[in-house]
């Protein structure tokens, strides 16, 4: 499939990093494809734009330091070491993927499940910012941002309302 980048996530010289996984179970013999050897050579970008340093060496990442941990898991307040290196993100992070340079194959998701609401689409910073658990349970009905749940997005939104 690939092999693991120095952001700790599966490489593919023809897809990058934006790709699904699954499994299928099969009662077939199967062969195993050969290894795919490291691709990434010295490049360290996902490294250096790290916003929060969380890739603290090649293939590991300190998940208490990643901002989607950090936004989506974490349930106490994020530690005011933070302030200022969120990036605007409130969900999620993909820095990393965004300036590995294996991207450049990737090519946008045809599937139509994918696509955010027009509600969504169309919130302002304002919106953002007054949201209301009505409003926050019908635009993020089947959406994974539900994780987080209304008091951690509201939470999220105000650590980087303070920069």
């Amino acid at each position: 499939l690939g092999w693991l980048g120095k952001n700790g996530l599966l490489l593919n010289q023809s897809l990058g990093s934006f790709f699904f996984l699954a499994e299928l179970i099969v009662d077939l013999e199967l062969e195993a494809d050969a290894p795919v050897r490291d691709h990434c050579g010295t490049c360290t970008a996902c490294i250096d734009a790290c916003p929060t340093q969380a890739i603290v060496q090649p293939g590991v990442v300190d998940s208490n330091r990643c901002i989607s941990y950090l936004t989506i898991e974490l349930k106490e307040s994020i530690p005011d070491e933070f302030s200022g290196r969120m990036d605007g993100w409130i969900f999620g992070c993909d820095v990393c993927q965004e300036v590995c340079p294996w991207n450049r194959f990737s090519k946008p998701h045809q599937e139509p499940q994918f696509i955010p609401s027009t509600e969504l689409m169309e919130m302002n910073y304002n919106d953002w910012h007054e949201i209301t658990e009505e409003t926050f349970k019908r635009v993020f009905k089947n959406s994974a941002v539900k994780r987080t749940k209304f008091e951690g997005l509201k939470r999220n939104l105000e650590f980087i309302r303070t920069l």
